[in-house]
């Protein structure tokens, strides 16, 4: 039955799965027609020869006739699973960016085992004046260089997502807290000081960003709930800041020494 199902109901990923379902289907099918001649050849039997002439060509027809054939089903399927597979990562794609998008992002916390789950969620600060002064398209490549600089800051350590909009996210449970603060603020340094270049155009572009811990196995919508909260509060105190729910206190006090006033953490602050 397994065989059997290998060969009408394959799976079929890579070329090498490919070569393996080619050489099964021919076997199965030299096997079967050999049977079914042999009973023919031995039930009508004239001599030997006749008989070893007889499976010979039947041999040789068998593995002409049905390893192309086998190769044919065999390729239909690898393109079956390759086109599903792109339209799965299509699906978690977003489109202008090429980060994922907010499906990914979903899928990737709910799926979640670990024990801690990091959820940031960025805004571009005052994009809307962007896309004013400039146009849709000078925007979109604004979008497309904050993505890039994201991705080359904090794609070590987690996944960064576009969910919509000027709104960016991080999900990670591979660093410590410490650490990434520290990844996140000098992704802040850095696309504070770096001018983006589009045409004739110069845009100098500043993120707020929301930050939130996954507690007690809470869910996607609550963890982004307390991310979006703290975003709204780093947007609401001014901008170009990180914040916090009141809830991760303990875990910046740990280390105070990166907060202390007027250092460039300085604005790192609990919502």
């Amino acid at each position: 039955m397994k065989i059997f199902d290998a060969v009408a109901r394959p799976t079929i990923r890579n070329e090498r799965e490919l070569v393996r379902y080619v050489a099964l289907v021919t076997a199965f099918a030299l096997v079967f027609a050999l049977a079914v001649d042999v009973v023919n050849q031995l039930a009508l039997f004239e001599n030997w020869a006749r008989c070893l002439w007889s499976w010979s060509v039947t041999a040789v027809v068998c593995l002409v006739v049905a390893a192309p054939i086998a190769y044919s089903i065999g390729y239909s399927h690898l393109e079956l699973f390759r086109a599903k597979e792109l339209a799965e990562e299509l699906g978690r794609t977003d489109s202008l960016t090429g980060l994922s998008n907010r499906r990914a992002l979903i899928e990737d916390a709910e799926s979640s085992l670990a024990e801690v789950l990091a959820l940031v969620i960025f805004d571009i600060d005052r994009f809307k004046s962007v896309n004013d002064a400039y146009g849709h398209l000078v925007g979109d490549a604004a979008l497309r260089a904050v993505g890039r600089m994201m991705q080359e800051e904090l794609g070590a350590i987690g996944l960064v997502a576009r969910i919509g909009g000027e709104e960016f996210a991080l999900l990670t449970s591979r660093a410590s807290f410490e650490e990434m603060v520290e990844r996140l603020l000098a992704f802040r340094d850095r696309l504070r000081a770096t001018p983006i270049l589009i045409g004739d155009v110069t845009l100098r572009v500043t993120v707020s960003a929301g930050i939130a811990l996954r507690e007690n196995g809470d869910g996607f919508d609550r963890l982004y709930g307390l991310a979006d909260r703290a975003l709204y509060e780093a947007k609401a105190a001014g901008r170009n800041q990180f914040r916090f729910p009141p809830s991760l206190e303990p875990l910046v006090n740990r280390c105070a020494a990166r907060f202390e006033p007027g250092s460039r953490t300085a604005t790192l602050r609990s919502a």
